[in-house]
């Protein structure tokens, strides 16, 4: 009976390792944080190369063997969680570090410019890239009298490739980009900001005001305050158009933040993380998917246990009676 103890306990020790591994990292297997990774920006407007359009890198977040991501300390002070429900959550998370980064100047862990097919590559000539979720930044380009702006966007090196089930270690990126003509005069436009609170039961803990600050060409250009008094919302007119805008958010405590562009309008959506029991406790919230390196339960390894657990038992009974 001890034999069939010790036996038992080991096989639990085995699954309850393989649990703590990402669901399709556990698949692909570990990821090698001795080789090289790299990252190809491909930047073109159909057939045609963009050249010369500059790009910057930035490590957001380290990771280990199994893709558990660890924010980097310049990036762990901000309020936002490294969290990809879907794409359209990764974008959001890009656009609002973006902010930051702008904001406070943030130093680049890789910046190029695409050659003449309208690509370039991290590393370039600067120190190896380490493993982990990386934002890329790109400028205003502007070319055969068009601007181009490219949306920031996040990337994982390496890349896990989800059809092969395999780490890609050399990953090439194609971003998206907004493209219009280069004025003949310029012109003004409006750009507005609208709070958006997601603290159902927590209504006490909002803040009586929040501070907005308008960048023009990543520069604070305006300092604005949103309370109850102006509706949480404010707008901003006769903004030269040739300029680059965006919001970011003065860091609020117990509340994550993002910021999303729809037409003129900026939504700053705080959600609300810190502790307490909710005054008006509302409809249960859905659970949150795992984001990128949290932990991930595949089912397989959960039956697989559960029927460990059903043959442990089973022989512990069977010794049981054999005692008897």
């Amino acid at each position: 009976m001890k034999r069939f103890k010790r036996m038992a306990a080991a096989l639990l020790a085995v699954v309850a390792v393989l649990m703590l591994l990402p669901g399709r990292a556990w698949a692909a297997g570990p990821i090698d944080l001795n080789r090289a990774v790299s990252l190809t920006v491909s930047c073109l407007d159909g057939d045609t190369p963009l050249v010369d359009a500059q790009f910057e890198l930035y490590l957001v977040a380290t990771s280990d063997e199994f893709g558990a991501l660890t924010p980097v300390d310049s990036f762990g002070q901000f309020n936002v969680g490294i969290q990809g429900e879907n794409d359209e959550a990764w974008r959001t998370l890009a656009s609002t570090m973006e902010g930051y980064v702008l904001r406070d100047q943030l130093p680049p862990d890789g910046r190029g410019k695409t050659n003449a097919d309208g690509l370039v590559s991290f590393p370039g000539g600067e120190r190896p890239l380490t493993p982990g979720l990386y934002l890329v930044l790109g400028h205003r380009h502007t070319q055969d009298g068009k601007y181009y702006d490219p949306s920031p966007f996040l990337v994982m090196l390496p890349g896990l490739d989800g059809e092969e089930n395999v780490w890609v270690y050399d990953v090439t990126a194609n971003p998206k980009f907004d493209s219009r003509p280069v004025p003949a005069e310029p012109g003004t436009i409006t750009r507005k900001v609208l709070k958006v609170w997601k603290d159902e039961g927590y209504e006490n803990r909002r803040p009586q005001e929040i501070i907005v600050q308008l960048l023009c060409d990543g520069k604070v250009f305006d300092t604005v305050t949103l309370n109850g008094e102006n509706d949480w919302r404010y707008a901003w007119t006769d903004l030269d158009e040739r300029n680059q805008w965006t919001v970011v958010e003065k860091e609020l405590e117990d509340y994550s933040v993002e910021v999303t562009q729809e037409g003129i309008t900026f939504l700053v959506t705080n959600t609300y993380k810190g502790s307490g029991t909710p005054e008006t406790p509302g409809k249960p919230s859905e659970p949150e998917l795992p984001y990128t390196g949290q932990l991930w339960w595949p089912v397989p390894v959960l039956f697989a246990a559960g029927l460990l657990l059903v043959v442990a038992g089973l022989l512990r009974r069977r010794g049981a009676r054999h005692e008897g």
